[in-house]
């Protein structure tokens, strides 16, 4: 399709953000106008929040733009922003003047597209002094509507009313989810979530867990989202849920290159499942001397003890306790958890016990060390009484159970979060994270075929492997909406979708959301994949 792109098609793609980073990828490998290269690279050092690479290509593509006024400003709009955002206001100046003497060249459409971002600029910034650009409706589009509701909200914040900012949040969510743009739908729930905490803690609860759901089934990249599981964090915190561990977890794990600097709190939440015995700290002594007299051995305790403590005197979980009571009340929560599962489990059927188990496999971070031979075969048996012994074993297979069994019903709470009543009731028993991407697979796969060997291929693959194809198969799912274009695939990529059962949009969203390089290691696991 060389070339074969128009303008108001390219403007339909980027008008979703980021979210476009699939096709965007696939454009730059599918068109030779240099112009338009230069745009696309500018996107996408944008979203790697590179300012001035972005600059660079900002001021590339003007310059080499000679056919059309219509890339040239959309790409000087961008100019505008970025120099703003690197606190070059009077460079800002200057090229937002000169778009206001060619705004009126631009079609509709590609005014529509610059209009609610030209207006928050100015409002944020004072760009320059009673700066108003005119369309007839450019208000219509739903996610230019949710721009300026977010505007609203943060003016009832300045007010302090915190209950009608919730309000202009959760509305600008179901329009940006209507859209959709997944930024703007985590920012609706973390801006809801975040300010309602001032006065109603519990809706606020309610509120973050959602917002982990779509953080979990549209995101990836910790520095992306680490604003929205702090808001999670400190949430869950005010309202001593125990799941607070879990998102302690899944930050720390995400950041194993160290690419965020991670506030000091996470860590006094992060689980230690395999614990049998505790140091005794000044803080944990306190704590227990209130109930029984502490026989101090070397220092330590060991968790028995703490159990027999927390038993004999009904101590319930809040964030405040020492890491040793909170720590044994989370195992003590996955068991019971566990235990409330297993009737779950015994209803389900044989096939859907392996999609199970490899929906979750898949969506965790780190995986779990399971023998290879032994889980296969027991999920291939589907011998329920045996899956149950085995991860009754210890808490981190507990933990794996309870993830393969647990829900989350989205549509139940979006109907809810505007009604203040009963929020207790609805709350999910691990991380909705792990549940959104979970459901990526479970749809990916629905109509799978060659299950088994799918299976056996994929636990041939090394750590780095695995991690690549269980991004790319979520990326497939996550990014299937409709776009203008639909990305093509052929070679060992139409085999692979052949094979398996997997529709070839979604074979070519997942792949095209990879950069060059790590394209390159997808060839070769997707070759693997489909040899016979």
């Amino acid at each position: 399709m060389k070339n074969n792109i128009s303008l108001k098609s390219l403007i339909d793609i980027i008008s979703f953000g980021y979210y476009s980073y699939p096709i965007i990828n696939f454009l730059y490998l599918n068109i030779n106008d240099i112009s338009l290269k230069y745009y696309l690279l500018l996107l996408k050092s944008k979203w790697k929040k590179d300012y001035y690479l972005a600059i660079d290509y900002s001021k590339k593509t003007i310059s080499t733009t000679t056919t059309t006024t219509i890339l040239r400003e959309l790409a000087r709009f961008e100019l505008v922003s970025l120099y703003n955002k690197v606190g070059k206001y009077d460079l800002a100046k200057k090229e937002i003047n000169i778009l206001k003497n060619n705004f009126d060249k631009l079609p509709s459409y590609a005014r529509y597209l610059m209009v609610p971002g030209l207006n928050l600029l100015n409002k944020s910034y004072n760009i320059t002094d009673n700066f108003k650009v005119y369309s007839d409706n450019y208000i219509e589009n739903d996610l230019d509507k949710a721009i300026l509701i977010y505007s609203k909200a943060r003016d009832f914040i300045k007010e302090k009313e915190y209950s009608k900012a919730y309000k202009r949040f959760i509305e600008g969510f179901f329009l940006s989810k209507n859209f959709p743009h997944p930024t703007m739908i985590c920012n609706g729930l973390n801006g809801a979530a975040w300010w309602i905490r001032e006065v109603d803690k519990k809706k606020a609860l309610v509120v973050a867990d959602l917002l982990e759901y779509y953080v979990g089934y549209y995101f990836e990249d910790l520095p992306k989202i680490y604003n929205w599981f702090d808001t999670i964090f400190e949430v869950k915190k005010i309202n001593n849920d125990i799941t607070i561990f879990d998102i302690s977890s899944i930050v720390i794990k995400l950041n194993k290159l160290n690419k965020v600097k991670i506030k000091k709190q996470f860590f006094h939440f992060i689980p230690d499942i395999s614990s049998s015995t505790y140091n005794i700290t000044n803080e944990l002594k306190n704590y227990i001397l209130k109930y029984v007299d502490l026989m101090v051995k070397k220092g330590i305790i060991n968790s028995k003890s703490i159990l027999k403590i927390i038993n004999s005197k009904k101590i319930s979980y809040t964030s405040r306790k020492p890491y040793a009571i909170k720590n044994e009340l989370y195992k003590m929560y996955i068991n019971k958890t566990f235990k409330e599962n297993i009737i779950k489990f015994k209803k389900k059927n044989k096939i859907k016990i392996q999609e199970l188990f490899f929906a979750t496999y898949s969506s965790l971070i780190e995986k779990p060390y399971f023998t290879k031979s032994c889980i296969l075969k027991l999920f291939f048996e589907g011998d329920k009484d045996k899956i149950i012994k085995y991860f009754s074993s210890n808490y981190e297979k507990m933990y794996f159970f309870n993830l393969m069994l647990s829900e989350f019903k989205v549509k139940e709470i979006e109907k809810r979060i505007m009604n203040p009543d009963d929020f207790e009731k609805i709350k999910p028993d691990v991380s909705p994270f792990f549940i959104s991407r979970k459901k990526l697979i479970f749809n990916l796969l629905k109509n799978a075929k060659n299950f088994k060997e799918f299976i056996l291929k994929y636990f041939e693959l090394n750590e780095e492997e695995m991690r690549t194809f269980d991004m790319f198969l979520r990326n497939g799912v996550r990014y299937d909406i409709i776009w203008p274009i639909i990305p093509k695939v052929d070679g060992n990529l139409k085999s692979f979708a052949l094979k398996y059962n997997i529709t070839q949009k979604r074979v070519a969203l997942g792949y095209y959301s990879f950069e060059d390089a790590e394209r390159k290691l997808l060839d070769s696991i997707i070759e693997n994949f489909v040899k016979i």
